[in-house]
């Protein structure tokens, strides 16, 4: 029995040996001529957090199924296999770092498919992180984009006001959140010595704090309202933190892991210590984060960071008002952001009912995950929804500001969820429970 398994370990190393001699084939590109920094191969090979290496990929291919990289280009390479196979190939030496390999680590959108798909626990997207850090140094690409975000996450208003300038996006800046709440009201609001503002309904029935995100503070701050509206409507004593800074998405997607540290330890320190039921955010990509990676980032979590649809959904904190569902408008099409449902593993599904929202014939990720890596993979991946969702919907309903600005540029009209739930919740409600 022994000698069985040995051999069949053997076949298995020989197998990876040859299946990544054949993948570095697929990559098209010049070398770089360069060698990774001291440590980052070692990196790349240590256990993640399921305590899986890349040495445990058994090769099944469930990840390819799932993967909307291989289904737009059927290249292994592509695939999340492929890039587990190529990265172990570049920390053990047998794959140079190359134009084409950067194509391959970068293009991925980090959607999370993968990682609810493997069967043995990897999570791909980690160690695809993983990459994209050891590669940063060798990539002059991107460097100005890096070097953009550096600075402009430093200093957000600025940032945005220069991302509205260079992508022409038409939404409103430099509005940061100020509740919008029913005109006659009395809502008591109060300043704490720290900085942070609460805002109290007359009968709270519990307390929350809510992340707002880049997106809602300074791209989409209607979003931010309605949220707090809807919170406050709910009963809930709404906490708007001082002090907080970019999740870290951003610069943690092009590599910059020390740089998405910082920003996550300071929100860790920020949230962290609030005594709330959720922190909940308006932006999906931003609840992930805070809630599944920052551990890797800053050796801790916001454990009870939620997306906002899923904490106003999931526990039936809302009711819509009578014959909801029957009032006549344009069809509503649901668009289903990754990071709520791969990532913070809740299915809206079930919900969209309540709305009068319709899924698509074709349901899929829309690319926004690498507008900052691979704009030519973003658009692709864009033009396959415009042209799903041109045929079914007159407007597009999401729940990440990230997937209405990517859907926007391809000239889709979308609407945040949150906006349609605020306008769905009965007035009586709002102001028997928000009434001074």
């Amino acid at each position: 029995m022994k000698r069985v398994n040995e051999k069949a370990k053997a076949l298995a190393s020989s197998m990876k040996d040859i299946s990544e001699g054949l993948l570095g084939k697929l990559l098209e590109g010049n070398s770089l001529g360069k060698n990774l920094e001291p440590g980052a191969a070692e990196r790349l090979l240590e256990e993640g957090a399921n305590g899986c290496g890349l040495e445990d990929c058994a090769r099944c291919g469930s990840c390819k199924a799932r993967c909307p990289l291989y289904d737009m280009t059927g290249n292994e390479a592509f695939s999340p296999r492929g890039r587990l196979m190529l990265l172990r190939g570049l920390a053990q030496g047998g794959i140079p770092p190359s134009e084409g390999l950067l194509a391959r680590i970068f293009s991925c959108t980090l959607c999370g498919r993968c990682d609810v798909s493997c069967p043995v626990g990897i999570k791909p997207t980690e160690f695809i992180y993983r990459g994209r850090d050891a590669l940063r140094k060798l990539d002059s690409k991107r460097l100005l984009t890096r070097t953009a975000l550096r600075v402009g996450l430093g200093r957000p208003a600025l940032g945005m006001s220069a991302a509205r300038f260079i992508t022409g996006f038409k939404h409103d800046l430099l509005r940061r959140i100020v509740p919008r709440l029913p005109q006659g009201l009395n809502i008591p609001e109060r300043q704490l010595k720290s900085g942070h503002q609460v805002i109290t309904p007359k009968k709270a029935v519990g307390r929350v704090a809510v992340f707002a995100g880049c997106a809602a503070n300074y791209l989409m701050p209607e979003t931010g309202e309605d949220l707090i509206s809807m919170l406050l409507a709910a009963g809930y004593e709404v906490v708007l933190p001082g002090g907080e800074v970019c999740c870290g998405m951003p610069l943690r997607g092009l590599g910059l892991a020390d740089e998405a540290g910082k920003f996550a330890e300071k929100n860790l320190e920020i949230f962290g210590k609030l005594n709330v039921e959720a922190v909940v955010s308006p932006c999906s990509t931003c609840a992930y984060m805070l809630k599944k990676r920052y551990p890797e980032l800053a050796g801790g979590a916001v454990d009870n960071a939620m997306d906002a649809v899923e904490f106003l959904l999931g526990a039936d904190r809302f009711k819509p008002g009578p014959g909801m569902a029957e009032k006549a408008g344009p069809r509503l099409i649901w668009h289903e952001p990754c990071h709520l449902k791969y990532g913070l593993g809740f299915n809206a599904g079930p919900f969209l009912r309540l709305l009068n929202i319709d899924k698509p014939e074709d349901e899929g990720c829309c690319g926004f995950g690498s507008f900052l890596t691979d704009k030519e993979t973003s658009q692709e991946m864009l033009s396959k929804r415009v042209e799903v969702y041109k045929k079914d919907a007159g407007i597009v309903v999401t729940a990440c500001p990230g997937c209405r600005i990517q859907l926007e540029s391809g000239g889709l009209k979308t609407m945040h969820i949150l906006e349609l739930m605020e306008k769905a919740f009965p007035v009586s409600a709002r102001q028997e429970k928000m009434a001074g």
